[in-house]
């Protein structure tokens, strides 16, 4: 909301200034309709409401509006696409659906977000059969809104485009009218009102992504980065290990819709995408469409990677019009948004739950199609299978009603768990006690002012300075607070990253570290004596405390445990929160015993080969060089007086290059000899054959310690490649000339390639320094570690 609160109005002159511009909000991790939304709706409500507006209430009331917007927005696409009664049955499932009750209680952009995704696509389909100009225009401004709203929306581009195309074929469900040229024209004049429409309304909504673009385009990318796990944040480390798309279809099914309407909508996704085609054209377009560009996906979500799958599942789409039953063929139109925004969003490395609430809608109406053709189905097979079919249809019904009851009745029926944590402290710790919290992680909310607070940084990395900084705090500590499940359910699972820290969380909850659960604050969804419980300790393979796994079980008749629900649906609204007190009162050397568990990490005997130590100490290091040894590699000289300054030094990629070619040149005559039956006879492996032979010879040299390595050692291999080339040369230049001579274009044409491609990768290297993440290990650090190893090394082991 500091965002929103940061806007002011400009006169006009200013408002083209970015830099100082009062309305540039200079933030675009989302978009920036959002927040002039939020600024208006605040400077109307606030002189109405006085001192005790909130911005966050009048932003929490905007959430809930668009969400009742997008229920009636499905009703509209399922009356156009399909009938009444579906829409009917998909506006219900839609308003009972758990996420979006929940995200209905914050303002989250993403309820806005699916507001203008659903009501875009009402006015899509009416292009689709009428090709009005008046609902392209409505429509390119909802694409317009939706962009400005969230980056992630962009793909909605498409369907507006399919739309038109639908109308200009006559394959919208609706018999074409008119004549093709008439369609054309009138296709191209509403398509063209509908895109001048959107990006007008881009403009007004996010007039700063052009006017301070390099801001936008930074922010943009970070956020991309974001998403594919390309940068390490904290709060994104939970997903490590997460099954692509698979995650996601279980966390929405089973707590965003809860498991029977999960089952039906995701279900009712593989219906309608299969509905109205023959089988073999269904196989195939689920082959093309979703298995291949799911497939690039998988391997690479660049932007090339993420464009070429949306274009493919889109190509996909299309062909399937001629050989869908006309009535079926609207549904094409709704795939085209959720097709590749699924796919896209599933693939991504961060996965929270609300990034499909866009789609969630369509997903719920394909499950009410789904019923409601089963259902006519049975009928028209034999009345009296309506019966289980309705059974069903009802189950599916009541349970999400019941879930959706549970859900508000569970977390929203009481006061919040980390109020009444709070509440329970005040009372029970003395003035002036030590309380410790996690890092990145939510404080408890009133708490008594006289308490003296410290923060453990448990994202940071492992190490001796951490240990012994997590035992100095938890042996003056007074309470420990837990939030929630942010760190202890995303640390014990990067074992290869937090050894140690994984190892801290097992012994505090199993007791071995003086400090005793003595408060749980927990909230399900819970409804007559019902209650939906999630697993915060199973995924990171954590001992559950004794009174929190009572208080999961207390005072309910039948507790259904789900397993893990995703970060992000818990922590908000409903965590659980938990207090240890330390009634051990172990020293700072007992806690970090009991952390170290005989790490040698943890006790600082991972230090630096160059640091002093005893004789014992070396021996567990390894082999060390005798003395001899040690002088010899030594007078290489260091690291600086072997790499000279020069002009090699300020170009380096250019000496590479220039040193390549020289070494090509004089393996040619060898290549020539050796690859005859080639178009080329090796042209471009003589530039390989150089590198490895002029190596070859130089490390042998220095290796057997003959000659010691240095650029005496490069010259002395360059040199007997030279003679060996030549004593080629000397027995077939006739035949070696002719080929060149006849053959010049190919070996051109082979040159030109090569500069090529080492122009694009030494571009591509220079665009993108990155080493990878460094606690990965990466490659790039060992290659430097093997290239300088190398290079300080006169004599080869």
């Amino acid at each position: 909301m500091e965002h929103v609160q940061r806007i002011s109005p400009v006169a006009p002159w200013e408002f083209f200034d970015a830099e100082n511009s009062g309305w540039n909000p200079r933030w675009f991790n989302y978009g920036s309709f959002p927040l002039y939304l939020l600024w208006a709706i605040d400077g109307v409500g606030s002189p109405l409401l006085g001192d005790g507006a909130d911005i966050r209430v009048l932003a929490r009331a905007v959430s809930a509006l668009a969400d009742v917007g997008t229920i009636l927005a499905a009703f509209g696409i399922a009356t156009l696409a399909f009938d009444r009664r579906t829409g009917l049955l998909a506006a219900a499932l839609t308003a009972l659906a758990v996420v979006h009750i929940q995200l209905s209680h914050f303002f989250a952009v993403d309820t806005l977000q699916a507001l203008l995704a659903i009501a875009a696509l009402y006015f899509m389909l009416r292009v689709a059969r009428e090709g009005r100009a008046r609902d392209s225009a409505l429509a390119g401004a909802l694409v317009a809104l939706g962009i400005a709203t969230k980056a992630s929306q962009l793909p909605i581009v498409a369907p507006f485009a399919v739309a038109h195309l639908m109308f200009l074929l006559g394959m919208s469900g609706k018999a074409a009218e008119g004549a093709f040229s008439e369609r054309l024209r009138m296709a191209l004049r509403a398509g063209g009102i509908g895109a001048g429409v959107g990006v007008a309304a881009f403009v007004v909504a996010q007039p700063y992504a052009f006017l301070d673009w390099d801001t936008f385009i930074r922010h943009v990318s970070e956020q991309s980065e974001l998403l594919r796990g390309i940068r390490d944040y904290p709060y994104t480390r939970q997903y490590a290990d997460t099954a692509p798309y698979w995650y996601h279809i279980r966390q929405l099914g089973l707590w965003g819709f809860g498991a029977p309407l999960g089952i039906a909508a995701w279900g009712g996704l593989l219906y309608v995408s299969l509905r109205g085609m023959p089988l073999g054209a269904g196989l195939a377009y689920l082959a093309a469409g979703w298995v291949a560009p799911a497939g690039v996906l998988l391997v690479s979500q660049s932007i090339v990677a993420v464009g070429l799958a949306a274009g493919v599942a889109l190509v996909a789409l299309v062909a399937t019009l001629p050989v869908r039953d006309e009535k079926t063929r609207p549904v094409v139109l709704l795939l085209c948004w959720v097709a590749p925004f699924f796919l896209i969003t599933g693939a991504f490395h961060v996965k929270f739950m609300r990034y499909l609430l866009p789609i969630a809608p369509l997903l719920a109406l394909f499950g009410a199609k789904m019923l409601f053709d089963l259902w006519d189905a049975a009928g028209a097979r034999r009345r009296s299978l309506r019966l289980p079919v309705g059974a069903l249809m009802a189950v599916v019904v009541v349970a999400t009603g019941f879930y959706a009851l549970a859900y508000v009745n569970g977390v929203y029926g009481g006061t919040h768990t980390a109020v009444r944590a709070s509440d329970w402290l005040n009372g029970d710790a003395p003035d002036e006690a030590n309380v410790v919290k996690e890092h990145w992680e939510e404080s408890l909310p009133a708490l008594n002012h006289t308490f003296n607070h410290e923060e453990l940084p448990l994202y940071e990395d492992d190490g001796f300075d951490k240990t012994t900084g997590i035992a100095h705090t938890l042996s003056r500590a007074d309470y420990l607070i837990f939030f929630s499940n942010r760190l202890y359910g995303t640390i014990p699972r990067l074992p290869e990253r937090y050894p140690i820290t994984a190892r801290y969380y097992r012994e505090l909850f199993s007791g071995e570290l003086g400090y005793a659960l003595v408060r749980v604050e927990t909230a399900y969804p819970e409804l007559a004596g019902v209650r939906f419980v999630d697993d915060t300790f199973g995924r990171p393979g954590l001992p559950e405390p004794m009174l929190a796994a009572a208080r999961g079980e207390e005072g309910a008749a039948l507790t259904l445990d789900l397993g893990y629900a995703d970060e992000s649906f818990s922590v908000y609204d409903h965590p659980k929160v938990m207090i240890f007190r330390n009634d051990g009162r172990l020293d700072i050397s007992q806690i970090q015993l009991r952390i170290d568990g005989g790490s040698r990490m943890a006790r600082g005997e991972m230090r630096d080969v160059g640091d002093a130590g005893d004789a014992a100490g070396a021996t567990e290091r390894g082999p060390v060089y005798s003395d001899g040894d040690l002088a010899r590699q030594r007078a290489g000289g260091t690291w600086s007086e072997i790499v000279r300054p020069g002009w090699l030094s300020r170009a380096p990629a250019l000496g590479w290059l220039g040193i390549v070619e020289v070494m090509g040149l004089l393996a040619l005559p060898l290549t020539l000899a050796l690859f005859r039956g080639l178009p080329d006879r090796g042209y471009l492996f003589a530039k390989a054959l150089g590198i490895l032979l002029v190596g070859l010879v130089a490390w042998l040299l220095a290796s057997l310690q003959w000659v010691e390595f240095s650029r005496g050692s490069i010259a002395v291999g360059m040199g007997l490649l030279a003679l060996a080339s030549a004593g080629v040369l000397a027995a077939h230049w006739r035949d070696m000339w002719d080929f060149a001579r006849r053959r010049w274009r190919v070996l051109l044409a082979a040159e030109a390639l090569f500069l090529a491609a080492f122009l694009a990768f030494a571009l591509v290297r220079m665009a993108n320094p990155d080493l990878w993440h460094p606690f990965r290990g990466g490659e790039k650090p060992m290659d430097f570690a093997y290239l300088n190893a190398v290079l300080r090394s006169s004599v080869m082991p």
